[in-house]
């Protein structure tokens, strides 16, 4: 799961800007009447990044396609108008816009001489490679975030996320959720301490070892509450998801199918890969035989596959990472034709 950090200044207000997000387009009319380019570049990467949060991708592309359009002076805005597509390309899944835009991002922030900026994008970079089934780039772009950032930021939280991910993807999964338990979330933005409570959740049950469903279940819940309260709609059908799987793991049929009906609901707002974490859910909630379970985990195939024949390495997006290799095993297999990268 991509975990996109607010852009620079917002650490603090980020929940505040999600829910003033309506008036967003006010502000960048009065900062266009007053050709302030680099206030405008802000306030639409912060758009993007609210309308990503809140699950809306219509707005969160809008602003993108505002970014794209607009001639900036400053470097700095030009800077933040790219951070602006980043975001939207996340939000509809195009991990290789995602990719090459982060990849400029950071290339203008280390010629900008900006150390905050530089580790945020090296985050980025970490958690696209890792959803794009490349955990060993991911685990060199987190470690280079972490050496950037600064101690208990929002962005050393989430390199720590994309570090322990690249460690469980590459196999150590126990060091992977040591490093996640590490992880201090006391004091950081909300969306931030979600996002860590999600992949902490997820690779628990992965693991299974005793104590990780009865913990998953108190990060989810936790998390849930703190996203309902914040209006952060993001993670909802990921966290669901997650609190499906632990109540079908110890026979609780009745909550698990509620916290399912709950993801399903939520995932018009949720990011492409909780739409495959709802899937899973549904094999484990759901009994074999059942018409829902065979039709979702059949779209759920078929759009592994559909995406990975987009991507440039299409067999690491079908096998390098665990929750599509996951679905494709439950679904007849990884196809042995899906080609490498060239």
């Amino acid at each position: 799961m991509i975990a996109q950090r607010p852009p620079v200044g917002d650490h603090a207000d980020s929940d505040r800007v999600a829910a003033a997000l309506d008036e967003i387009d006010a502000a960048l009319a009065s900062a266009e009447r007053a050709d302030d380019d680099r206030e405008v570049a802000r306030l639409l990467a912060a758009g993007a990044h609210a309308a990503l949060r809140r699950g809306d991708v219509p707005r969160a592309r809008g602003f993108a396609e505002r970014a794209a359009r607009g001639s900036f002076r400053h470097r700095t805005a030009q800077f933040d108008a790219m951070r602006a597509q980043t975001f939207a390309a996340s939000a509809t899944g195009d991990l290789e816009a995602a990719l090459h835009q982060t990849i400029k991002a950071r290339a203008m922030a280390r010629e900008l001489g900006r150390t905050s900026e530089l580790a945020e994008q090296s985050c980025t970079l970490a958690a696209i490679h890792l959803a794009l089934g490349a955990p060993a780039e991911a685990r060199s772009c987190a470690d280079a975030a972490l050496a950037a950032a600064a101690p208990g930021s929002p962005t050393a939280a989430l390199a720590a996320v994309s570090r322990a991910g690249a460690a469980a993807e590459l196999g150590d999964l126990d060091g992977a959720i040591a490093r996640l338990a590490a992880i201090a979330v006391a004091g950081l933005p909300v969306a931030i301490a979600v996002d860590v409570a999600c992949a902490h959740a997820f690779w628990l049950l992965e693991r299974r070892a005793a104590g990780d469903a009865r913990r998953a279940e108190q990060l989810a819940t936790d998390a849930l509450a703190a996203a309902l309260a914040a209006g952060d709609h993001h993670r909802r059908t990921a966290l669901h998801a997650s609190l499906a799987r632990v109540a079908a793991g110890r026979g609780d049929d009745a909550s698990a199918r509620a916290h399912l009906e709950r993801a399903r609901r939520a995932a018009d707002r949720a990011e492409p890969a909780a739409v495959a974490l709802l899937a899973l859910a549904t094999a484990e909630v759901l009994p074999a035989d059942d018409a829902n379970r065979r039709v979702l985990l059949a779209s759920a195939r078929t759009r592994i596959l559909r995406t990975a024949a987009r991507r440039e390495d299409a067999r690491a997006y079908g096998a390098g990472v665990r929750l599509h290799r996951r679905l494709l095993e439950l679904t007849g297999g990884v196809p042995a034709d899906l080609p490498g990268a060239p």
